[in-house]
């Protein structure tokens, strides 16, 4: 990361206001301070508490009752059925050959079915659902391990030789949490006190232990989801189990310590670089941790009053082209969406109106996700909305017709209207789950993308995250459309800094222009310019063009990328279909071109490869010029 960008982050400070009286609180790293527990002692209620009000109140959940009748559907469904057991053979496949979904699987087997559950119980409230959450419950609480196999490749976990916490045990405990604080008494006191007992095992005493050293736990200093999604888990379980009111101050006080490392994974424009998936990831996990702390304190404690999360925030409402079409760089697989759950809570709290539909979402009017701590916590009134001052004055209706993210160099151009075309396009932002992509676009129409970046993995393996990572055709510039030059693709985007050299914004065109020249290891190449010019009159258009300065003739072979399907309609013209969006491109060249195509499947993504193969004499432009077909 640049190191103005992390200086700039890491300077940053929050006001949280105790009565009258402002505190500051800075990003720390290191043990906790004895005086801030002592402080949010005095600010949390007495008895602990998680989202919404238990099921005892009948009148409550009586009303919420139509908004979960799919969930009381699916857990009926379940009552005769065997809860999955537990496989020492899956848990140890990750090992033993690398893949990742066998072991994956059987912990996701065992843990979804906690959330209709729970739900269906608080609803109903007649006892049918109790027996089988409190075998579900019992059989958590006896597992051998919480964490996915491929977090604990040494199997300290698994064996009993260290417990830690990572994404997917911290997860859990926030549902099992959740759930004892629902059903309360309705749950025997063996099986609470052995969900207590595996909560303490597995998360609180070996976060005591982390928060204690300030270096206990790797993800404390990473810039990524891990920071929002570990904290919230451990965070707004303690909050609703733990009787010890200073104890619950001391995890307060550990969230509050780390979680501004999580804004250091983005740039200070804003982008989310590790994609729009893991966008929704951590910002729901983060809004989470928000929300509880909010909520704990009275709305003394407020996570969102630093004034950069509101940049981080409007990354799900800028990146999109077109409503629910977003460029899927990175690992994002493709035809990922913003999550409407997420922007609803986000608009409700920032006072943001979607500059692309002109509306806010009314969450409660949205269906459950799936996840029990979110679904209750959007069940309930949002009442946390933050101070105007931090919220910001500028209009949201400025970001309408296109985003540019100039420190990532990221721009995205939209429509004047729904049935014109729409382009994202890079040459940067490549940090976590980076692909070789300097130059990837993505063209959006209607509600598909017909052409462009083909997306990330449907699933990982152990060689996702290896030296070996950029060798797949997925991630290597082979699959992306950008040029590959004399055989040769794109080096390690991460290590590579390409220049914005022009930009020109206006009503009707907007136009970038790239230097991708130190993409490339060529000899060959001197210069390399990708510029893209996007009209928003008549139907639309997008011209790609690249100039090629070179040494000597060469083979270069732009490439288009589609998961539709695709004619080729004369020598320079193809056409590519999806769903009912037809998109024609016409390529002009200097010399002749042939066109061929590969389909290719990697991680599970499927698309097809287009490629236009041209013999560039020394020096001369190719434009891929995009029209709607006719």
């Amino acid at each position: 990361m640049n190191c103005l960008v992390r200086q700039f982050i890491f300077s940053q400070v929050v006001l949280v206001f105790l009565g009258t009286k402002p505190m500051v609180i800075s990003a720390a790293v290191g043990p906790i301070s004895q005086d801030r527990i002592r402080q949010i002692v005095d600010i949390l209620p007495k008895q602990p508490g998680g989202f919404g009000i238990p099921c005892s109140d009948r009148d409550v959940w009586n009303a919420l009752a139509p908004r979960f009748v799919n969930q009381v559907n699916e857990a009926s469904s379940e009552l005769q059925t065997l809860i999955p057991p537990w496989d020492n053979d899956a848990y140890l496949e990750f090992t033993k050959s690398g893949n990742r979904a066998r072991g994956e699987n059987l912990l996701r087997s065992r843990q979804r079915l906690l959330t209709p559950l729970v739900l269906a119980e608080c609803v109903e409230g007649r006892g049918r659902f109790v027996p089988r959450i409190v075998e579900l419950l019992d059989s958590l609480s006896a597992q051998q391990s919480w964490t996915y196999p491929a977090h604990d490749p040494k199997l300290e976990s698994f064996s009993g030789r260290r417990q830690f916490v990572e994404l997917n045990s911290a997860q859990l405990a926030g549902g099992i949490a959740e759930a004892l604080y629902l059903l309360g008494d309705r749950l025997p006191n063996s099986t609470r006190r052995s969900a207590m007992d595996a909560l303490e095992y597995h998360i609180f005493s070996p976060m005591r232990q982390a928060y204690e050293t300030g270096t206990g736990e790797s993800w404390f200093s990473m810039q990524s989801n891990w920071i929002p999604v570990c904290l919230n888990g451990v965070t707004g379980a303690a909050l609703a189990v733990i009787q010890n009111p200073r104890d619950r101050a001391f995890f307060v006080a550990g969230a509050e310590n780390y979680y501004t490392n999580y804004f250091a994974g983005f740039p200070k424009d804003g982008y989310g670089v590790e994609g729009i998936g893991y966008w929704n990831y951590g910002m729901t996990a983060f809004s989470e941790l928000r929300e509880t702390l909010w909520q704990s304190t009275n709305g003394q404690l407020d996570l969102f009053q630093n004034p950069f999360v509101r940049q981080i925030a409007l990354f799900g409402l800028q990146f999109q082209m077109q409503p629910d079409v977003v460029a899927d760089f990175g690992d994002a697989p493709f035809t990922e969406q913003p999550s409407h759950q997420l922007i609803a809570y986000l608009e409700r709290v920032f006072g943001f109106v979607d500059p692309i539909t002109h509306t806010a979402t009314d969450l409660n009017k949205l269906p459950p996700v799936g996840d029990l701590v979110f679904d209750v916590m959007a069940s309930f009134p949002i009442r946390s909305q933050i101070s105007p001052g931090v919220q910001g004055s500028e209009a949201l209706e400025s970001i309408a017709l296109r985003t540019y993210y100039p420190l990532s160099k990221v721009l995205v151009c939209r429509p004047a209207n729904s049935n014109q075309l729409a382009i994202t396009i890079k040459a940067g932002g490549n940090t976590t789950h980076s692909h070789n992509d300097i130059g990837s676009f993505a063209i959006g129409k209607g509600h598909s993308q017909p052409l462009g970046d083909p997306g990330g993995p449907n699933f990982y393996t152990a060689e996702t995250f290896s030296s070996q990572r950029l060798e797949s055709p997925l991630l290597s510039s082979y699959g992306h459309p950008v040029p590959m030059i004399g055989g040769h693709l794109q080096l390690d985007a991460t290590k590579v800094n390409a220049s914005v050299m022009k930009t020109s914004f206006l009503p009707d065109v907007d136009s970038i222009t790239f230097d991708i020249t130190p993409a490339y290891d060529y000899p060959q190449l001197l210069h390399l310019e990708r510029s893209m010019h996007y009209s928003r009159q008549g139907s639309g258009a997008i011209d790609i063009t690249d100039k090629f300065d070179l040494i000597s003739p060469t083979d270069v072979e732009e490439a288009l990328t589609t998961h539709g399907t695709w004619q080729q309609i004369d020598s320079k013209t193809i056409e590519v279909k999806m769903k009912d969006q037809r998109l024609r491109v016409q390529i002009v060249a200097p010399y002749p071109i042939a066109i061929a195509a590969k389909d290719i499947t990697a991680y599970g993504n499927s698309f097809t490869r287009i490629a236009v193969l041209v013999n560039m004499q020394f020096s001369g432009t190719i434009t891929l010029h995009f029209t709607p077909a006719p």
